[in-house]
């Protein structure tokens, strides 16, 4: 209680709560921060990256794959250098992934073009639209 007779929150998540319930702003804040920084640092159109369009519109050429999109994943490590990038793993999202040769024939093909071991690439069945 303060001099002029106003309760104020307790710390912790109570106090968290009482703020977020008089300032609903303040819930937003994170939410909005996750969002900028996904639209600056997106790859352009879709959020997709010249190599990521490069290789979803190749493997889309391969028999049976259909719609492709791929995503790459990097882990940031510094050197002498500076920053680097490194390439850690590929996600391949295709509707033709339901069959196993198309799936497998996909995975192989990422595995080989950006150098990465079998258990660094994985293959989805593309969400048909409805």
């Amino acid at each position: 209680m303060h001099d002029d007779g106003a309760v104020q929150p307790a710390g912790g998540l109570a106090g968290l709560k009482e703020r977020i319930r008089k300032q609903p702003l303040l819930a937003l804040l994170p939410l909005l921060a996750l969002l900028a920084g996904a639209l600056l640092f997106s790859g352009g159109e879709n959020g997709m990256t010249a190599q990521e369009k490069r290789l979803s519109r190749a493997l889309s050429d391969s028999a049976g794959a259909g719609n492709v999109r791929v995503t790459l994943y990097y882990e940031e490590g510094g050197s002498a250098f500076g920053s680097e990038k490194t390439l850690r793993g590929a996600l391949v999202v295709a509707s033709g992934a339901g069959d196993m040769a198309v799936r497998l024939r996909l995975a192989e093909a990422v595995e080989t073009l950006l150098n990465l071991p079998p258990g660094r690439v994985m293959v989805l069945k593309m969400e048909e639209d409805e």
